[in-house]
């Protein structure tokens, strides 16, 4: 294992509520009635289209611009309170780095969201080789677009790189990147990450060192 790439929401930090709270919010706003299981088909693809999804469904999209910054206005009024980090993360990050693997970053957020995201749970950045995000590239997960970019960036080969997930999509786009996937079950089931193609699932990310061991 020479290279670690890690996705962000629902991997390092426990995002989901606070995003989905605020695009539930800014859709509200222009009366539309939105939970967790509208939002589902688009984790992982990037939290805009929990707007533009939406809003196209509901025939609004003349409002689209005006709820995806509101949407992100609140998700920064509340993200320093409610965001948490998941129980292992920063004591897994601090081991791999100090092993001397190459860390990176590959999300499907925003920089903006991306950003706030990382201070608020105290993620060193400082640690990360790469960081891309989803305005790095031009077809979000599933799309490999991201991984690619993120070992091509690295110096490194796609067979190289052990990716970190929990998303359908993003498992499908690390594994079509040619690339390895360890997936955490933060948001899906074990059984529906072994399906989109997860070579291990595991329940905690402390667990991803035994089995990147195996890869």
């Amino acid at each position: 294992m020479k290279y670690v790439i890690f996705d962000v929401d629902g991997v390092l930090i426990d995002s989901e509520k606070v995003i989905t709270t605020a695009a539930s919010r800014a859709l509200a706003e222009r009366g539309i009635n939105a939970g967790i299981e509208d939002f589902m088909p688009y984790i992982g693809a990037g939290e805009e289209k929990f707007i533009t999804e939406l809003a196209k469904k509901h025939k609004k999209e003349e409002f689209i611009d005006e709820m995806l910054e509101r949407m992100f206005e609140l998700y920064e009024q509340t993200v320093y309170t409610e965001l948490k980090t998941f129980p292992s993360v920063l004591e897994t990050v601090d081991k791999l780095y100090e092993r001397h693997i190459t860390l990176a970053i590959a999300s499907s957020a925003t920089r903006r969201k991306l950003t706030v995201s990382l201070k608020a749970a105290g993620i060193d950045e400082n640690k990360f080789k790469v960081i891309l995000s989803g305005d790095d590239v031009s077809a979000k997960k599933p799309s490999p677009e991201i991984y690619i970019k993120t070992a091509e960036a690295l110096s490194a080969e796609p067979s190289e790189c052990v990716v970190i997930e929990d998303a359908l999509n993003g498992v499908r786009s690390a594994k079509s990147a040619g690339m390895k996937c360890i997936a955490v079950t933060t948001s899906f089931s074990r059984e529906e990450l072994q399906k989109a193609g997860a070579d291990f699932a595991v329940d905690d990310i402390g667990e991803i060192t035994d089995c990147a061991a195996r890869l």
